[in-house]
């Protein structure tokens, strides 16, 4: 794949994820409209770097490969967590966790005390 299928790598990355383009639009921070032109062929737009960084993110993919097609797709790493490892993330908890991320930070101490996490 070349570098001119970027749109494809996003889809493919998307898709990999289990995440809808309205999903991913929202974890990354812009509109569904922006999700939607990244994977269109005809119309060529390209994320910002910083957005395609969180896209790799978000994904699970390899920046490298998704910003150039080389190197393998899923970049394989090992995170370590103290006692408490709950595993991969699931596609809805990686969506809350960037609706999360985009709240104000009093709005997000709010939510947590609402939980009882405070």
């Amino acid at each position: 794949m070349e570098n001119n299928d970027l749109y494809l790598r996003i889809k493919q990355a998307r898709e990999h994820s289990k995440l809808t383009q309205a999903m991913l639009a929202i974890s990354v921070g812009v509109k569904r409209s922006s999700a939607n032109q990244w994977e269109s062929a005809h119309l060529r737009k390209e994320p910002s770097t910083q957005n395609l960084i969180k896209i790799a993110t978000i994904t699970g993919v390899s920046f490298e490969w998704l910003a150039t097609g080389r190197g393998d797709m899923v970049w394989h790493y090992t995170i370590k967590e103290p006692n408490n490892s709950y595993g991969e993330l699931s596609p809805k908890e990686k969506y809350l966790l960037g609706l999360f991320a985009k709240l104000p930070e009093r709005r997000q101490k709010a939510l947590l005390a609402f939980l009882g996490n405070d």
